[in-house]
């Protein structure tokens, strides 16, 4: 677990999914970029918090293209395995958008993942990426 000792970097990004029907987890980008928007499915890129970085999930944006029965999202305690469950929006209705703005700090290892089960959605993540290595 990152210790601010006064050096290192604070930064807002962003990424997103475009298309998403099922499951996927967010891309954090790493200490070199944002992460980018990905296609449904694509899993590519730093999707476990890397060491020495806090990322601190300021909002997750989910617009469904047509009716969910849910949506959710959890997260994947260190990469084990093991899913907490964040929220979950029961039911979404075809064409609206849920965000939830709770704020939500991982640390290294976690992993965010984002669900749907019907039809696509896509996602909008804004975090702040605290790198102290």
């Amino acid at each position: 677990m990152a210790i601010p000792s006064g050096s290192g970097s604070e930064v807002l990004r962003n990424a997103a999914i475009d298309s998403n029907t099922g499951g996927c987890f967010i891309d954090f980008g790493g200490t070199t970029g944002t992460g980018s928007v990905r296609s449904s499915g694509n899993t590519s890129g730093v999707i476990a918090v890397p060491e020495n970085v806090i990322i601190t999930v300021l909002s997750i944006t989910i617009t469904a293209h047509g009716a969910q029965t849910a949506v959710l999202g959890t997260v994947n305690w260190q990469g084990s395995g093991t899913d907490i469950t964040i929220f979950k929006q029961y039911p979404m209705v075809a064409d609206t958008t849920f965000v939830f703005t709770d704020r939500l700090v991982l640390r290294e290892g976690d992993k965010l993942n984002l669900y749907n089960n019907a039809s696509s959605c896509d996602y909008s993540v804004h975090f702040i990426y605290q790198d102290w290595t």
